[in-house]
């Protein structure tokens, strides 16, 4: 299934740079400053032997609504990924900063679950946001913890990527979180994903609205 939606993006950060707990991270100039909003369209991926309504609904807002269960199979046959909801960004880009957005709240006891990327092609993510601890916040490719105590609450995500420079940022409810680097080849292709990727707990679910878009 394809669905349009309107979208923004941002500015680049860095890989190992700074970081900071959202409780302790200052207000920051607009993330979408200086870049124009753009609209994309995504497809779900979903456990292959279910129908997509058995793991996706979308609700008035529109919310978007992505959830797993523990022992769900793949997207797709014989593939050895993990279990995944996701709603998958059709614009694929390189060279070029760009960023998503959204509000989300993250149900309680979602565990292990990565609820945003940023995606390269070939494998590998710039950025890969995922839940521990409780509610906490992480971005596994350098295993920083950006945030606590964030199930059952709305927040709004800023995520940014410039493969140009390989600089990242991560923003919450306006305070920058994460700034790093990730370094790849300019021919890498990228793109973003939201949803629910794996869990260690019985039930991963995560809710997405006002999802937008930006580019240079």
């Amino acid at each position: 299934m394809r669905k349009l939606l309107t979208a923004l993006a941002v500015a680049g950060a860095s890989l190992t740079g700074v970081v900071l707990t959202a409780a302790q991270a200052t207000p920051q100039a607009d993330p979408t400053a200086g870049l124009k909003q753009y609209s994309d369209t995504f497809k779900v991926q979903h456990p292959y032997n279910l129908p997509e309504s058995a793991r996706f609904s979308t609700t008035a807002g529109p919310e978007y609504n992505a959830w797993i269960m523990k022992g769900d199979k793949p997207f797709s046959q014989g593939s050895g990924t993990g279990p995944r909801t996701e709603m998958r960004w059709g614009t694929n880009w390189s060279q070029t900063e760009h960023q998503w957005s959204a509000d989300v709240l993250i149900d309680s006891g979602t565990e292990g679950a990565c609820i945003m990327q940023v995606k390269g092609s070939t494998g590998g993510e710039a950025v890969y946001i995922n839940v521990h601890n409780n509610g906490g916040l992480y971005n596994s490719v350098d295993k920083t913890p950006i945030a606590t105590g964030m199930w059952g609450k709305w927040f709004h995500l800023n995520t940014d990527f410039n493969p140009a420079n390989g600089s990242f940022r991560v923003w919450i409810n306006g305070n920058q979180v994460l700034s790093g680097h990730y370094s790849a080849p300019a021919s890498k292709v990228w793109y973003f994903k939201n949803g629910v990727y794996n869990t260690t707990g019985a039930k991963a679910e995560a809710h997405f609205k006002n999802i937008t878009f930006w580019a240079k």
